[in-house]
């Protein structure tokens, strides 16, 4: 089988060549937009590092069979609701939205034996921006002592949300973005998509090819994307009463769903870009082509400067965000600097 995560050469290389090259780090750091193979990477990295195979990761031996199906007793998968102990208490009853200390020191224990059945024990951390400051703590103690053998995986859509010295203790592995052509290729021959709905997928992943197979396998995901979508032209043509509302509802419940607010703005960044595109005179290349009607009668208040400014004003929103500042008050700054479009106005392009 080898490796099947796709569009991401570079990574693979890096990893690849530190097993070949007998230079394995104690731990790695995969960071990259979400949805982009970072999670199937990780796990095929600790195929390859365990597995029994001709063809390593081959995904067919005893080995790599049990690591993907979480069963491995030597690949250790952390997430925000991963057990805390050895008899098994499990956070997601808790309705946990952190990685807390009591599953590091979990995983201290784990690590502190030699492997059972394989070369390596594998620690993999995702989404690794929601360890708590004790938590983090205790990692770090981990990282700057490592057992032989052991190898941990931190996977980040938010590396800014990691601390410098959590950073500096793992081999980062950059992740970008897929080619649009490859996500539909790879919709199309793997998944047997039909080629409409594959080109459509494609072009409104964002680079993204699990986002993509999501969006194949669930068409809620794609209804969701357009409620959301409706929600943002709204706001678009609302005066401040109706965009203070929605930064406070935004705010409020940002502690609680840090990954959906950011994501939520990820899509108000696609949108103004395609707003900028129809205002720049290029309308072939919006992502949400579906909806370029309405985007030519917005855009046609909204000249290029203007545009760029509403994505810079959300852009720094999501740093702030990131660097915790207070969410409503971040959210209302981002509402007072986008341009106000009204759909039944003279198409006079706003200055300055």
């Amino acid at each position: 089988m080898a490796w099947t995560v796709a569009g991401q050469e570079r990574a693979v290389n890096i990893l690849s060549g530190a097993v070949q090259n007998g230079r394995v780090a104690h731990a790695y750091l995969f960071a990259g937009p979400a949805r982009v193979g970072k999670s199937l990477t990780a796990m095929q990295f600790a195929q390859l590092l365990n597995c029994t195979g001709e063809d390593a990761p081959c995904g067919e031996c005893r080995s790599c069979e049990k690591i993907a199906s979480a069963s491995h007793p030597d690949v250790e998968f952390i997430g925000v609701t991963s057990m805390c102990n050895e008899q098994g208490h499990d956070h997601a009853k808790d309705n946990s939205r952190d990685i807390r200390i009591c599953q590091i020191r979990r995983i201290e224990q784990v690590i502190s034996r030699a492997p059972y059945e394989g070369r390596y024990r594998v620690v993999i951390i995702e989404p690794a921006d929601s360890m708590n400051t004790a938590s983090v703590a205790a990692l770090l103690k981990t990282l700057e002592e490592p057992p032989p053998n052991v190898v941990f995986i931190l996977v980040t859509d938010h590396e800014d949300l990691l601390l410098d010295t959590i950073r500096s203790r793992a081999r980062r592995v950059a992740f970008a973005g897929q080619p649009r052509e490859l996500i539909e290729r790879i919709l199309r021959t793997r998944w047997d998509a039909e080629a409409d709905e594959a080109a459509e997928l494609a072009r409104l992943s964002g680079g993204r090819l699990g986002l993509a197979i999501a969006a194949l396998r669930d068409e809620k995901l794609v209804e969701s994307r357009e409620s959301a979508l409706d929600k943002i032209e709204s706001l678009a043509q609302s005066g401040l009463a109706e965009r203070f509302a929605a930064a406070s509802t935004m705010g409020s419940g940002y502690t609680r769903a840090r990954a959906g607010t950011q994501a939520t703005l990820e899509l108000w960044q696609e949108w103004w870009r395609d707003v900028l595109l129809v205002a720049a005179g290029r309308p072939q290349q919006v992502t949400h082509t579906g909806r370029l009607d309405t985007l030519r009668t917005l855009a046609a208040q909204c000249d290029v400067p203007a545009a760029v400014r509403a994505l810079r004003a959300i852009t720094d929103a999501r740093q702030q965000l990131v660097e915790n500042a207070s969410p409503v008050l971040a959210l209302e700054a981002m509402m007072l600097a986008l341009p106000v479009l009204r759909p039944n106005a003279v198409t006079t392009r706003l200055r300055g």
